[in-house]
């Protein structure tokens, strides 16, 4: 059954099938007739002559390098034996016979090193040091005589070391990693050097070994006894760690075999060495003769014959793949634009060929389905903002509703029935103006005249102790704002800023600064440590529950605007408390309610 059921899923005519049959045929000729006229060639009499060739090459590199060591020798032996440099290094700045030294160095020098050689650096163990052609060393003195390469030179005087180093000691090798040659300078008959000699092979010096030697197959190198590349004339692998040519090398040079194929980083290449163990180095090729094959260019006739076959292949396959692409384009250019301009309403069909059909079916489906699930998600989130922000409310009234009914209680209880009537009608008016659509927006002259209410009723239970004053800027009057936003805030400071005093001031100021309306509430009262604060805003509860109104506005404020808004307490015991309220500027007109609900909506 699932035999038959692929069968049938594979129509005539289908991109499958016409995709298939011409790379299959394409393939099948192109493979019959290449291999054909491969055969017909002495694959391996080419690589024998390329290894041959490449040895040679390897040969005369060891022998550039012998010359260059010879040349290097003589120069470090030269400074080693001369008593100028001796005198130089053992010198201050301050000797009057320094130049008179350095025209002597110079002179010796002279005579046994080309006129166009490596960079020489001397450094004696005070400090002092030379630089030749014209530069000057790249790092402190004092950290080059710290440095390993030097330690190891001091550990065998008598020898010149070779060290590969990853940056050039000198201002013209800086930049690049170098070869440096290393001769401890001691007396005759001593162990203690008093200076050392530096003969820094910069990348462009090592690379003249290979110069006109390298082609696109043939990778030239030197390669230390640890595997790190040394010098290469492919420039990007210079400095990189090769462990497994390094080890087939080893074997070879245990073997006494110069040359070996292998395999390496999944490519077979022919590896030839040299080594020079003077340079404690190998000269190494490494021939990628598949490489080379795949360019060997020694038959016309199999030229001909594979581009009137490739030719006629790519015409046939232009052809069709041009027929077949041109739906599957048009459905791509559809799928491109939705990312860029976003989810249209719908897309239409393309009916060219089952594949793209069913293609375009599917992918205008599931933008139906996406539409109809986004706009389900859409109105989900505005129902659960409405109903966190009508929930915070509720909190909000109830608390303030109980301690406004709290001083209507009292002014009965004190029998005082005219206070108590105007208490009721003031109240009456806050609780229609309040409750009523609490979740709309309104100005700040109306919130100001709700909070002078809310004073109002205050004032008639705590007399005139309290004094109030609130401030509303001009610009600030038609700003937008949540109602009941400030009343949680005013009515803290009237029952717990002065619980242990007889007299008061709040003051509130409302302004627009930048694009931001902020309100800030300032009382006199008792405070309290800024800890405490933090924790009221945090929502951290306490005894007197005076938290509650403050995290629920601040959340109500996050809800509706975002993080970037929202209250800040600054107290402080003794010097009264501050409570900064920062929202964005709405100004109220015609589309005020079209702006709230889209800040609601983003938020």
């Amino acid at each position: 059954m699932k035999f038959s059921k692929r069968i049938h899923t594979i129509y005539p005519g289908s991109l499958f099938m016409k995709i298939a049959g011409v790379v299959v045929i394409g393939v099948l000729i192109v493979s019959v007739f290449t291999w054909g006229a491969a055969f017909r060639l002495t694959r391996q009499g080419y690589v024998e002559t390329m290894s041959q060739s490449n040895q040679q090459i390897l040969t005369m590199v060891k022998s550039k390098i012998e010359t260059a060591n010879d040349k290097i020798t003589d120069v470090e032996l030269a400074i080693n034996n001369s008593g100028a440099f001796s005198q130089y290094l053992k010198s201050g700045p301050e000797n009057p016979k320094l130049f008179h030294l350095v025209y002597d160095m110079l002179k010796e020098l002279n005579t046994v090193k080309p006129d166009t050689f490596y960079d020489i650096a001397v450094v004696g163990t005070n400090g002092q040091c030379y630089v030749s052609n014209q530069t000057s060393l790249s790092i402190p003195a004092e950290e080059l005589l710290k440095d390993k390469i030097t330690q190891d030179a001091r550990e065998q005087p008598n020898r010149i070391l070779y060290r590969f180093v990853k940056k050039g000691i000198t201002q013209n090798s800086k930049d690049s990693s170098a070869f440096v040659a290393i001769k401890a300078l001691t007396y005759p008959g001593t162990k203690k050097p008093y200076g050392f000699a530096y003969v820094v092979m910069k990348q462009q010096d090592l690379r003249a070994f290979f110069d006109n030697l390298s082609n696109s197959t043939n990778n030239l190198m030197m390669l230390d006894t640890s595997g790190n590349i040394v010098s290469s004339s492919n420039e990007e692998i210079i400095g990189q760690k090769e462990e497994d040519l390094a080890r087939i090398i080893q074997d070879m040079n245990a073997k006494k075999e110069t040359s070996r194929y292998a395999q390496l980083r999944n490519k077979p290449v022919l590896v030839l060495a040299c080594p020079v163990p003077r340079w404690n180095l190998y000269a190494v090729s490494v021939f990628d003769y598949a490489r080379a094959l795949n360019e060997f260019n020694g038959s016309i006739y199999i030229l001909v014959i594979c581009s009137i076959i490739t030719g006629v292949v790519l015409i046939v396959l232009f052809l069709l793949i041009r027929q077949i692409i041109q739906p599957i384009n048009k459905l791509v250019h559809t799928m491109e634009k939705v990312t860029k301009e976003g989810l249209p309403d719908h897309i239409a069909v393309i009916d060219n060929g089952y594949e793209v059909r069913q293609l375009s079916s599917a992918f205008s489906m599931m933008i139906d389905h996406i539409n109809d699930y986004v706009r389900q998600l859409i109105q989900l989130e505005q129902d659960k903002r409405r109903m966190e922000i009508h929930t915070l409310q509720m909190q909000i009234n109830p608390h303030f509703i109980y301690n406004t009914l709290t001083s209507i209680k009292w002014l009965i209880w004190q029998k005082d029935s005219e206070k108590a009537v105007q208490s009721i009608d003031t109240f009456t008016l806050l609780l229609r103006s309040t409750i009523r659509d609490s979740q709309k927006f309104i100005p700040a002259s109306e919130e100001v005249e709700n909070l002078k209410n809310y004073i109002f009723l205050q004032k008639i239970r705590f007399g005139q102790q309290i004094q109030t004053a609130v401030f509303l800027s001009p610009a600030a009057a038609d700003c937008l704002m949540p109602k009941l936003l400030l009343q949680p805030f005013l009515e803290n400071s009237f029952f717990h800023a002065f619980a242990n005093r007889q007299q008061g001031v709040i003051s509130l100021f409302i302004d627009c600064h930048g694009q931001n309306l902020v309100c800030e509430l300032i009382d006199d009262g008792v405070g309290m440590m800024q800890s405490k604060a933090d924790e009221l805003l945090a929502g951290q509860p306490d005894e007197d529950c005076r938290s509650i109104g403050i995290r629920n506005v601040n959340a109500r404020i996050h809800l509706l605007f975002g993080e970037q808004y929202g209250v800040k307490i600054f107290s402080e015991p003794g010097h009264g408390t501050s409570v900064m309220t920062t929202l964005p500027i709405i100004r109220e007109g015609n589309n005020a309610d079209e702006e709230n609900t889209n800040i609601q909506n983003k938020s």
